[in-house]
């Protein structure tokens, strides 16, 4: 396969969990469980992202109302979503996952973004949007799986106006470091924040997925959960020796 093959297939392994997840309460109800109150229930995420990590996107992106903000890996959109609602701003949805875009579009007036959001299928590389059209970019839990993650960046700092701002979450391990991509791409850094405790919570989830298999395979589909099984089996290992960080860029050129 092409390497562009191998990235699309590593997006599109979650597609059928995006499709189904607003079906599982168990699977809503075990991060609930684990993040407590900073779970942002009102905003049902796909993925690791807490309520404090939220708030302290939104303040990183610095964006005004009336801006423009681009969510790429949008997923089923809570998160770009509330951004955009608490900025006052426009939002563009980008994910590689037909079935994630199309939950993001029925959720828009949930969030009362009606004529300020669109959603439409584009992987990171390859957004098919205009040059220098978004005062801000965010990417929550996906520029890891990128397989080119130079052409993500550059892709990512065509798209964004002078002086505009670019917020991701990611996994960082020992092996790699994000500021090389993101002086690929002519991007300045300005912080990064190593999210503190995010790996007893993620252990927990995994736990819990694992023990309630059953109930996850009847409420998600087989297909679903394996995914979510195989993540759950395979991913602990790793934590050790990964960081969870936020990264703030802004384009400078």
């Amino acid at each position: 396969m092409t390497q562009a093959t191998d990235t699309l297939a590593a997006e599109a392994r979650y597609r059928p969990v995006l499709e189904n997840q607003s079906k599982s309460p168990t699977l809503r109800g075990i991060y609930e469980h684990v993040y407590g109150p900073d779970y942002p229930q009102d905003i049902d995420p796909f993925g690791f992202l807490t309520r404090s990590e939220l708030r302290y996107i939104a303040d990183r992106l610095e964006l005004a109302p009336g801006g423009r903000l681009v969510d790429l890996g949008c997923g089923r959109g809570g998160p770009g979503m509330w951004l955009a609602r608490e900025a006052g701003a426009e939002l563009v949805g980008l994910d590689v996952a037909p079935e994630g875009v199309a939950e993001a579009r029925s959720r828009v007036a949930e969030f009362g973004l009606e004529g300020r959001a669109r959603f439409k299928a584009a992987s990171c590389t390859d957004t098919g949007e205009a040059d220098e059209v978004f005062d801000a970019a965010v990417s929550i839990d996906v520029l890891w799986m990128i397989t080119d993650k130079v052409a993500a960046f550059r892709e990512i700092a065509r798209l964004l106006r002078p002086g505009g701002r670019l917020v991701f979450s990611t996994w960082q391990p020992e092996y790699l470091d994000y500021g090389w991509f993101l002086e690929a791409a002519s991007l300045t850094e300005v912080n990064r924040l190593h999210v503190e405790g995010w790996r007893d919570r993620q252990a927990a989830i995994y736990e819990e997925i694992l023990r309630r298999r059953d109930a996850l395979s009847e409420e998600l589909g087989d297909e679903a959960a394996a995914v979510l099984f195989d993540e759950a089996t395979e991913t602990p290992a790793l934590l050790p020796t990964t960081q969870r960080i936020i990264m703030t860029a802004t384009r400078t050129g």
